[in-house]
């Protein structure tokens, strides 16, 4: 290991010498909190550019633009055997997967974990080091190019400051989570969201994602299916972020108009594609064309039913109610399409498949019977006034 000069410099690693041995110490300690910088803005895939890692006091800085290969580095974020604390991390543990082709193991999420106990979810780093350790962080540095060397002082510091808070906090809200006894629900939670940073996404999803795709109809869904799909081939090749290549309202204007004459597709304002490319995207419309009928997607309808607003209002306010009573962040807990896709699983007899995270996990434990109560007319709800504050009341024994 390289040694420290003192007490509050970073080290930077900047040969693969140190950077093997960073490896086998941090392999020894069994955990270690880390940060990444990334640029990502101009290519298909986030390029990491600095690595931060912090271990017993120690911060070192990994230059993976140094000449040398930091698979090694992601295999320890995907060991089961040892512990990484990261804060808002799903970007950052993500690269085990576009490295390694694994899930990352054993992450405890910082941000995560603050919803758990009521701090707030999401919540930024440098609140969150206010609210649980009383330090104030410096942030200056959100814009810089990380690609650029050498990396000046006020940058290296801005990085340092990304991991040097990570365990005072892990362990004020690792104290508080055994208080409440959460600790499972958080390692389930951030077990969840590791799996989630797998780089896939189902037809529906890749629909649901597109804007304005709700305004078309299932033969057109299924063009511009085949279109996002050529798209995100374009996208690798040209290693460009993939909404550049064809932005979203273009992908549902071709959808729409389903043309195949490359020269009627170049003569679209805002497809700027070369000729081969456009092409490539003409092949997949007449492709997508032959479809047959059966095997057109289909987007759920997105319209509640006046009956189901209300149903999805009552039912989010009380979930509120519930966090504040339990210090529990309702962003953690809920969210509107969940409470949407339970509504529904009671009003629509063809909506009622799907597990929903809300009545699975430990968010079912967390609730138990509660909504399922409330739909089903088994419960009863008021306002009561204690304590010179009103708080709803759920009486499961008092529904008519």
């Amino acid at each position: 290991m390289a040694s420290r000069t003192d007490d509050s410099t970073p080290i930077l690693i900047s040969d693969e010498k140190s950077f093997r041995s960073l490896c086998e110490h941090l392999e020894s300690l069994g955990s270690f909190e880390f940060d990444t910088e990334f640029v990502g803005e101009d290519q298909f895939r986030p390029e990491v550019c600095l690595i931060q890692v912090a271990a017993e006091g120690v911060i070192s800085l990994i230059d993976p633009l140094a000449g040398f290969g930091v698979d090694a580095f992601w295999k320890l974020v995907a060991s089961p055997d040892i512990l990484k604390v990261v804060h808002a991390g799903p970007e950052d543990v993500a690269q085990t997967w576009h490295t390694l082709g694994v899930a990352p193991r054993n992450v405890f999420d910082l941000q995560i974990a603050a919803g758990f106990v009521g701090y707030g979810y999401p919540i930024s780093l440098s609140r969150l080091a206010r609210i649980a350790v009383n330090s104030k962080m410096h942030k200056a540095h959100t814009l810089s190019d990380w690609r650029k060397r050498p990396l000046h002082d006020d940058q290296i510091l801005y990085a340092a400051e990304d991991v040097a808070y990570l365990r005072p906090i892990y362990d004020k809200l690792m104290r508080k989570l055994k208080k409440l006894g959460r600790v499972e629900w958080l390692v389930e939670e951030c077990d969840a969201m590791c799996l989630a940073t797998e780089p896939t996404e189902d037809r529906e999803q890749r629909l649901k994602r597109l804007k304005g795709a709700g305004a078309l109809s299932p033969k057109d869904l299924a063009i511009a299916y085949a279109i996002l799909d050529e798209r995100e081939k374009l996208a690798t090749e040209y290693n460009r972020p993939v909404r550049t290549v064809i932005r979203d309202h273009i992908v549902v204007e071709l959808a729409r108009r389903g043309w195949t004459d490359v020269e009627k597709l170049r003569s679209v304002r805002g497809l700027n594609l070369a000729k081969a490319g456009v092409i490539r995207v003409a092949a997949a419309i007449e492709a997508a064309k032959k479809i047959p009928k059966e095997q057109w997607p289909e987007l759920p309808n997105k319209e509640d039913a006046p009956q189901e607003d209300i149903l999805i209002d009552i039912l989010a306010a009380v979930i509120k109610d519930f966090c504040i009573q339990n210090h529990m962040s309702y962003g953690l807990l809920s969210k509107k399409q969940w409470l949407r896709d339970f509504v529904r699983s009671h009003t629509r007899e063809d909506d009622a498949s799907e597990a929903n995270p809300l009545t699975t996990g430990w968010r079912a434990d967390c609730l138990g019977r509660l909504l399922e109560q409330m739909i089903e007319g088994q419960a009863s709800i008021r306002i009561e006034r204690m304590d010179g504050t009103h708080r709803i009341v759920i009486d499961p024994n008092g529904a008519n």
